[in-house]
Order: C-alpha cells, then structure tokens, then sequence
C-alpha cells in the first residue's frame, strides 16, 4: 500500500476523511487536523491490493454536468416538448422545434437507444472491474451507478486504470 507522506507513516488512503494532507510537523495518523478512521470491528484486515480491489475515481465535475444537462434537456424535449420556450433559447429553439416538429420518433427512439447505450457501458464497466482486479462490492456499484449516469465520461476513467500487478517470483 502506498504511504501519502512521511508524518502519516503506514495510514492507508481508505481510512483517511477528505480534506487536505496535514502538515508534516502534524502528529502522526491526522489529515488536515481530522484523525484517522480505524478500521471498523469484525471488518478484515487490508492487506496488499485492497487499494487496487476497492478503486473508485469520481468523473470530472464539468463533463458530469454538461451531460446531466443534455440527457435533462433532451428528457425534456422528448416528454415535454409542448412546454419548452423554444423562443428564449437562442439558436437552439429554432433547431429543437424542428426536430421535434419533424422528426418526433426519431428523437425518441434516439432517446431510448442512448439509455440503452448506458446500459451496456455500465454493463462492460461490471466486466473491466472483474478484469482489473476491483472485487470491492461497494466500488463496482459505483461504477456502475456511475457509468449508467454519464456514459464515457466515467466509462474512459476506468478504461484508463492501471492496476499495479504482483510480480511472479
């Protein structure tokens, strides 16, 4: 397991809060003036490659937002198409009232098609998780809820994960 800094000595990641690094001259086993949470009773020890079994890495704030917004928007224009303000958003308005006014089953089978898209991605995720080693319960509902939810933007995070391999003696 990784050591974060010299005044945490064998602190793993997984039992640290948020927050920033403490100072080195902090006391041992704090993290920006909050103390290291133990490990809970009854629960296994972490042993080597926990860190690796248990990998969960958020998306980028930005991406997440720019597709909550479209699939929202595009919900929107699917569902609700009679109440959009077509007028007040700029060039969009004019593009989006003609889409629906003339191609209304083809957003709407694009709309369950991209859901379905979700899908498998969350799908393949479940897959790269078991072929890089990440076993942890919790951390493969994550990427799931999470790839489901934002596609590629959570899907290219995990593609792009190197797991550290035990070397074969």
């Amino acid at each position: 397991m990784r050591r974060l800094s010299p005044a945490l000595g064998s602190i793993s990641s997984e039992q640290l809060r948020w927050g920033t690094p403490a100072p080195p001259s902090a006391p041992p086993g704090t993290h920006a003036g909050v103390r290291a949470v133990p490990p809970r009773r009854g629960a296994p020890a972490m042993g080597k490659g926990s860190a690796e079994e248990a990998y969960f890495q958020r998306g980028s704030l930005i991406w997440f937002t720019v597709i909550a917004l479209s699939l929202g928007y595009y919900t929107w224009v699917v569902f609700w198409p009679q109440s959009i303000p077509y007028q007040s958003l700029g060039p969009l308005g004019p593009f989006t009232q003609y889409l629906v006014d003339h191609h209304q089953t083809l957003m709407h089978n694009g709309y369950w098609l991209a859901w379905l898209i979700h899908v498998g991605e969350s799908l393949y995720a479940m897959v790269l998780c078991k072929y890089k080693g990440i076993t942890n319960g919790w951390a493969r509902l994550l990427w799931f809820i999470q790839t489901f939810l934002f596609g590629i933007a959570s899907l290219s995070i995990l593609i792009a994960y190197r797991p550290k391999h035990k070397k074969k003696t």
